[in-house]
């Protein structure tokens, strides 16, 4: 796994998966392709989320961007594509004091090394991937798992008490993922008429 040479040690995690009827392309390209808009449950909670920067006026409220690829729009929010095996698996990483309501903004960073090497004692490190593996009976399970490192002891107890606050909806929300990944990608198996 990607997942491993980016961040082998981390403080916490979540896993959720997802069997899809459909090829291993249809389901790549649903990972590559879900929308923002796709994710109900995406909208709500990301308005809380910015709820606080809203009434600070860091930001201003605008479009939606529900018809903008969800992965896209991490990139737009500081994320980074850090490794992809095509049709295999995907790695985005971020690193920034997620745990503070406004003046959160993560350090932009220009390479995958540098998110490696990248080594802040006042920061988090966080990875999310998307793996495709096929099973025995022809199925694709799609995986998903977030990882998180705060090597500062002090900036570890801080995730932590945001980490209780906010994992059941990070969990809600890579479960409405991992649910429009299958959507899409089953009906595009029924459009296209593919047998897998």
């Amino acid at each position: 796994m990607l997942l491993d040479r980016y961040l082998p040690v981390y403080h916490y995690h979540e896993k959720h998966s997802i069997d899809v009827r459909a090829p291993r392309d249809a389901v790549y390209r649903a990972i590559r392709e879900v929308k923002y808009g796709d994710i109900p449950v995406l909208r709500l909670l990301f308005g809380i989320r910015m709820l606080p920067v809203w009434l600070a006026g860091k930001v201003k409220t605008g479009a939606s961007g529900g018809d903008e690829p969800f992965i896209k729009r991490m990139m737009r929010y500081g994320f980074m594509l850090l490794e992809e095996a095509e049709g295999q698996e995907l790695l985005v990483g971020v690193v920034g004091p997620f745990w503070r309501p406004v003046g959160n903004e993560p350090i932009r960073l220009d390479s995958a090394q540098a998110f490696i090497d990248c080594d802040s004692l006042r920061h988090a490190k966080a990875v999310m991937n998307f793996q495709v593996r096929e099973q025995p009976n022809g199925i694709m399970t799609v995986f998903t798992e977030t990882r998180i490192q705060a090597e500062d002891r002090a900036v570890r107890l801080k995730f932590g008490l945001y980490w209780l606050l906010i994992y059941p909806g990070s969990a809600l929300i890579r479960r409405g993922l991992l649910r429009a990944i299958k959507t899409n990608a089953e009906k595009e198996r029924v459009v296209y008429g593919s047998q897998t």
